[in-house]
């Protein structure tokens, strides 16, 4: 047994409060709590995807997210039921997706579209397949086999 239970929040440190609940509230997320300071300025904003995992922004962010390159933080996943309405949905809000939906799956069997929050950081939308890799070696180390090793080169040979 452990003492920790499960990912609560993520906190991003934001350029606007307004844009940035914006587009998370797009995504599902929605706002349930602000901490302001004396002047009823905000300096954190909490926004809810389910009772227990949540984001946390933070207001005085100066630049973008330095994005995928640099060792840290690379990307927040969000599942989605279908990634055509989703598409369809954001494209409706006015976000674009960071490359044209495709028909092609991953190496995991998903499907995957990606966004940026307003300041830079990376978003992926993803339709689980129920063949999926990830259920598969989940249904496994329940079983007790351990960890899942599969061979899934980034780049094919030839």
């Amino acid at each position: 047994m452990t003492a920790f239970r499960t990912l609560g929040h993520v906190n991003f440190k934001v350029r606007d409060f307004k844009a940035s609940v914006k587009f998370y509230e797009t995504l599902g997320f929605k706002a349930f709590l602000e901490l302001t300071d004396e002047a009823h300025v905000p300096w954190i904003i909490y926004l809810r995807f389910d009772d227990n995992l949540y984001l946390e922004l933070i207001g005085g962010g100066k630049d973008r997210s330095p994005g995928p390159e640099p060792t840290g933080f690379n990307h927040m996943c969000i599942t989605v039921d279908d990634i055509e309405t989703a598409a369809r949905q954001l494209a409706a809000a006015g976000i674009p997706l960071m490359h044209p939906l495709s028909l092609k799956t991953g190496l995991d069997n998903n499907r995957g579209a990606w966004v940026e929050d307003p300041d830079g950081n990376r978003i992926e939308l993803m339709e689980m397949a129920s063949n999926c890799v990830q259920y598969d070696a989940i249904k496994a180390f329940n079983a007790g086999h351990g960890m899942t090793s599969l061979v899934r080169p980034l780049k094919p040979k030839g």
